[in-house]
């Protein structure tokens, strides 16, 4: 596996750890300073939300882009890696951010907890290739970096925790000497952000340096994924009888059928591509070359099935923020497909030099593709409370779900500012058949004070019925009396089982 930069260049991330001490220690300061002296200090948290991760983006991309003869490319490439993401960070901590939206926050912890990382490091991937090589990268360069970047901030993350304990068995070690400053001093954040960018800046640029461990362990990474090729193989053959057999019933009576055929196909995706490595080798031995193709005839039967059952619970239910989120990764399942596909016909060629050359430069423009589609669901271009309002909203228009059967509350108390409008929407709907029901379902929900009491009227209805008839005695007290701030019946208070 030959490839520039980091891999060809032993040097290469020499140099970098005075810088990486330094960026480390100034963004540990700078996020003490939002914190503390900005996002505290304001009501409205999604600007500095936004720049808080704007600041850790970029000094973590520049401190896996830089090179001692190209700090400034470096620098500029981290800022746009980290203006790039700054826009849904804004969106997503904006929307999700306020309590009063009454908007669920499944999209931003979606963004935040999944797409986000995603998104940068495949961003990182793209830029430090381009960097070494020049645009478009080519895909050898593409996969050295997307497997060593990962190894390096795991690196960098197992170094920093290990520090912070070293850190803190130093202070309680003090302290049985009664010596308490530097456990005081160790609980100070002014002291504890900026020590912590410093040692995970100085991680990053030390675990760059080491080429040799890197190395192994990408060794081993690769290792393992042609020990998995077999296994994957043999799972893949019995999954196919299996359907054959029974049909795709035995799959839908799974809970949550789309996300284990998603879950099949990515880990599928991943172990293949540690198989193929470069693009560049010649086919490999038989038995692994024979156990790939099995695995790719599958791969598609997975995304096939789980893009199915996103379809047709959407076709019944309506979209909703998670469902947008299952059916773009199922999207993007299907999508690789192509790749499988692609790299099944050029076997037909067998004795080629080259093993499925096609696969290595649509691997690269769907890595691509991943990074549009990722931070476009997390822009208002793509608002997926919005498009989850509409979608509703038309099911009702169109007739395709009864007023009985309809989840009003759902929109008024999940999809915010649209959900409203989608309800005052409906009430316009006087043509339609079933208007009458449609006006009750909406008076209904707005009437509600909170989610839990509009699924539950007839706790309330009993609660109204007794606080109207008891007039004196025990009986004659509310059971949700005004002002009290505690209670089951208290609609503020946390919902039994969360959401």
């Amino acid at each position: 596996m030959a490839a520039s930069g980091e891999n060809g260049d032993p040097n290469s991330g020499k140099g970098l750890a005075l810088p990486g001490l330094i960026v480390g220690l100034l963004t540990g300061a700078a996020i003490y300073g939002i914190v503390e002296y900005w996002i505290d200090d304001t009501d409205a948290q999604a600007l500095p939300i936004a720049v808080l991760f704007f600041v850790v983006t970029g000094a973590a991309a520049y401190l896996l882009l830089a090179e001692s003869n190209r700090l400034l490319k470096a620098l500029l490439a981290a800022i746009a890696i980290a203006g790039i993401l700054a826009i849904p960070d804004y969106f997503m901590a904006g929307a999700a951010g306020d309590d009063t939206t009454k908007l669920t926050p499944f999209p931003a912890f979606f963004w935040f907890g999944v797409s986000r990382s995603l998104a940068a490091y495949l961003l990182v991937t793209l830029v430090k290739a381009s960097l070494e090589t020049g645009a478009p990268p080519p895909y050898r360069e593409v996969f050295f970096h997307g497997i060593t970047i990962p190894l390096i901030a795991a690196g960098a993350k197992l170094f920093a925790a290990l520090a912070l304990i070293l850190l803190f068995a130093w202070a309680a070690l003090l302290k049985t000497m009664d010596v308490g400053f530097f456990n005081r001093l160790f609980q100070e954040p002014w002291f504890i952000f900026p020590f912590l960018g410093a040692i995970g800046g100085l991680s990053i640029a030390m675990m760059r340096g080491q080429q040799a461990v890197l190395g192994a362990l990408r060794f081993i990474l690769l290792l393992f994924c042609r020990i998995a090729m077999p296994i994957t193989a043999g799972f893949t053959v019995t999954i196919l009888f299996v359907l054959a057999a029974k049909g795709t019933g035995v799959v839908f009576d799974l809970p949550f059928p789309s996300m284990w055929m998603i879950g099949l196909a990515f880990a599928g995706m991943l172990i293949f591509n540690g198989v193929y490595q470069n693009g560049e080798a010649a086919p490999p031995p038989t038995w692994l070359r024979l156990s790939t193709l099995v695995a790719l005839i599958g791969f598609p039967v997975y995304a096939g099935l789980a893009l199915y059952a996103f379809t047709v619970r959407i076709d019944d239910y309506g979209l909703t923020p998670a469902r947008i989120a299952g059916l773009s990764f199922g999207g993007l399942a299907a999508a690789y497909s192509v790749v499988c596909l692609a790299g099944l016909l050029t076997e037909l060629n067998w004795r080629g030099k080259r093993w499925m050359p096609l696969v290595a430069p649509l691997n690269t423009l769907l890595a691509g593709i991943w990074i549009i589609v990722l931070v476009a669901l997390a822009t208002p271009m793509f608002n997926p409370w919005a498009l989850s309002a509409q979608s509703q909203y038309d099911r009702i228009a169109e007739g395709r779900v009864t007023p009985e059967k309809f989840d009003f509350g759902y929109l008024r108390f999940k999809l915010g500012i649209y959900g409203e409008q989608a309800l005052e929407n409906m009430l316009a709907l006087d043509g339609h058949p079933k208007a009458d029901a449609i006006q009750a379902g909406v008076e209904r929900a707005r009437a509600a004070k909170s989610y839990w009491e509009y699924n539950n009227p007839d706790i309330f209805s009993a609660s109204e019925d007794a606080n109207d008839t008891a007039t004196e005695g025990p009986m004659a007290l509310k059971l949700n009396p005004e002002g009290a701030d505690t209670g089951p019946d208290d609609p503020d208070a946390p919902l039994p089982g969360g959401e």
